[in-house]
């Protein structure tokens, strides 16, 4: 895995590769093992800082040339059929053997759009076309690889995480207070936003080329952007042509694509492991893997001491039956208290899903012994595996019950209440809940952390959902597709994969996620629910074919999820620190909350014991960011 910037502007008159090399400095931890800089008139440069998966001989070292001279390419991330694209690219000398080179070819022979579809991987890259003098943008398809771009300081500048861009001289970053405003109902900010004006996140499935005329004179970036792949369109298509075959055909199939994605992102030069929670989706992943290995695989897992969050003993029994050569280790509120004061610098923007503790430390534990490590990341947006999705179903289904008209006086008498209270969460959520005119509607206000985020913010934006509309906009068979569609266009990509690629990447560790290779993502969006969905319980057909592997007695319990013990953390361990980022004189200082209603929040969790931590946490990554800013 690597970490790559980039700089474009007419008439550059400072130094751009001095510029790029301490861009590249901030993206050591991405890729410590090379570095460089490739720098051209009229203004154009490239920076690469690099992990050495495959082919860690110079062969690789990046920014890398076409053969032809035409194309110039930064590349962070792995395409795993580079061995069958290679065998296309007859017309091409390669140098080396890394999927960096066969990607850049690919893209010099059959042009970038028709290369990245034949793409199979987790990657965002940038090409110098000299000829056409043209800077090209692209990621993957479900976004495993992240990728910021803007304007600022007179440059057109990208780079893989937002500190890069802040080494730019000049570079002034100005908070976005709609993309706040996101980030308090979600806990993430979604793309193609982020915390600053003017700088956004490149979409999954997406391009953007420009050039020179364009630099200057296209007001709306985001405007050239162009899809190669829609998930909103295959997921569509898919829901409305489900597989017309039984069960046991289903599983066949599914079987073969989970093996070969699994084989496919074992191709490695470095040692490679396994992180095994105990779950459905890191069991099978581990099985797979295992099945396929001559030796005991590297596993870890960590669990939490004292804590009913604990899977550890899980994950250590299913290691034990596999075979694999098992690592662990218990994580204790001192141990969050050690990281949690510097882990908002590896997110770079507000970010407050408060699993991203242990996966920064079972990140850090599995790079200790190897450089690459598989997750079962995927399998609960495309196999229906959140609680909360039976949970919603069940609500809707009684909602439809109740006549609009009821629902809308209900709910504006609930919302009037939550107004006259100090803080009103309760009346708001179950406002938004009875209110809700779609099944989507009613999810949001399962899912966001504040309903209403504007009556705590002293200059509110109620930010546009898009993405909401445009699921809402669909015609799709069942309601449970609105919720599973929704999340994997979400919270899959702007808060899973944001909270694994940071806290991998952070430890200099390669994440590759089986269960989202494309062709498992299509094939599962085409399952009918009841392949999905039987006997109150979610992810039907992942259970049977790993009921094949394991025995149903070690995988079968109760779903916990891989979170935190916030609650325990804040009224123990983390409570000073808490206290001290709540500080009324800082908020005020702030000027972007208000501060009686956050103290009265922090009052009524610490002394009358309700249960408003994940409120909390949200506002605290907040402030934590936002100090180390």
């Amino acid at each position: 895995m690597c970490g790559i910037s980039g700089l474009f502007r007419l008439n550059a008159s400072s130094n751009l590769s001095v510029i790029l090399k301490n861009m590249n400095a901030t993206l050591t931890h991405r890729g410590p093992d090379d570095n460089g800089v490739w720098v051209e008139e009229p203004g154009i440069g490239l920076g690469h800082t690099r992990l050495a998966i495959q082919d860690v001989s110079h062969s690789g070292h990046q920014p890398m040339s076409s053969s032809c001279g035409r194309y110039v390419m930064v590349f962070n991330g792995e395409v795993y059929n580079f061995e069958e694209i290679r065998k296309e690219l007859t017309q091409q000398r390669f140098k080396g053997y890394s999927d960096s080179e066969v990607v850049l070819y690919a893209i010099a022979q059959f042009g970038l759009a028709e290369a990245l579809r034949k793409f199979n991987g987790m990657f965002a890259l940038a090409v110098w076309d000299k000829q056409e003098q043209t800077l090209s943008l692209a990621r993957d398809r479900v976004g495993k690889k992240p990728l910021y771009f803007g304007r600022n300081a007179g440059y057109f500048c990208f780079a893989s995480e937002l500190k890069a861009l802040k080494a730019i001289p000049g570079f002034k970053p100005e908070l976005d207070m709609q993309a706040l405003g996101q980030y308090m109902r979600f806990n993430y900010i979604p793309a193609p936003y982020s915390i600053y004006k003017g700088i956004y996140k490149l979409e999954p499935g997406s391009f953007i080329t420009l050039g020179v005329d364009a630099l200057n004179s296209v007001p709306d970036l985001l405007a050239l952007c162009h899809k190669y792949w829609s998930a909103l369109d295959v997921a569509a298509y898919n829901f409305n042509h489900p597989f017309g075959g039984t069960l046991g055909e289903a599983q066949s199939h599914l079987t073969g694509l989970l093996e070969d994605s699994t084989r496919l992102r074992m191709i490695s030069d470095v040692p490679f492991g396994v992180l095994l929670s105990g779950g459905v989706d890191s069991s099978l992943v581990a099985a797979m893997m295992q099945k396929q290995s001559s030796r005991p695989v590297n596993s870890f897992s960590i669990g939490f001491s004292n804590s009913d969050k604990d899977e550890a003993h899980i994950a250590k029994d299913i290691a034990g039956y596999l075979g694999t050569s098992h690592n662990e280790l218990y994580v204790s509120g001192q141990d969050a208290l050690d990281l949690v004061p510097d882990i908002a610098q590896h997110y770079d923007e507000p970010f407050a899903d408060s699993s991203q503790i242990p996966m920064f430390i079972v990140s850090k534990l599995a790079r200790s012994k190897v450089t690459v490590a598989l997750s079962g990341d995927g399998g609960d947006e495309l196999f229906y595996g959140y609680n909360r999705y039976f949970r919603n179903i069940k609500n809707w289904q009684t909602s439809q019950k109740i006549p609009d008209t009821l629902k809308r006086l209900l709910s504006n008498q609930l919302y009037k209440l939550g107004s006259k209270q100090k803080l009103g969460l309760t009346a708001n959520k179950y406002a938004n809940e009875i209110g809700a005119m779609t099944v989507l509607d009613m999810y949001m206000s399962r899912i966001c952390k504040w309903v209403a985020p504007e009556s705590l913010m002293l200059n509110p934006h109620v930010p546009v959902q898009y993405k909401l509309q445009q699921v809402n906009a669909l015609s799709l068979p069942h309601p449970e597709q609105y919720l599973m569609l929704y999340d994997y266009l979400t919270y899959l990509c702007d808060d899973i994969l944001v909270k694994t690629d940071r806290a991998s990447m952070a430890n200099s560790l390669e994440l590759r996620s089986p269960l989202l290779d494309h062709r498992i993502t299509e094939f599962a969006w085409s399952l009918p629910m009841s392949m999905k969905f039987q006997e109150n319980k979610g992810k039907h057909i992942l259970r049977q074919i790993l009921d094949a592997h394991i025995p149903n007695a070690l995988t079968n319990h109760p779903k916990h999820g891989f979170g935190s013990p916030v609650r325990d953390w804040l009224n123990g361990p983390l409570n000073d620190w808490a206290e001290d980022l709540l500080a009324r004189d800082r908020l005020q200082q702030q000027g972007l909350f208000d501060s009686d209603k956050v103290a009265i929040l922090w009052h009524d969790f610490k002394y009358k014991k309700k249960k408003y931590h994940t409120q909390l946490w949200n506002m605290l990554m907040f402030q934590s960011w936002y100090q180390s800013q």
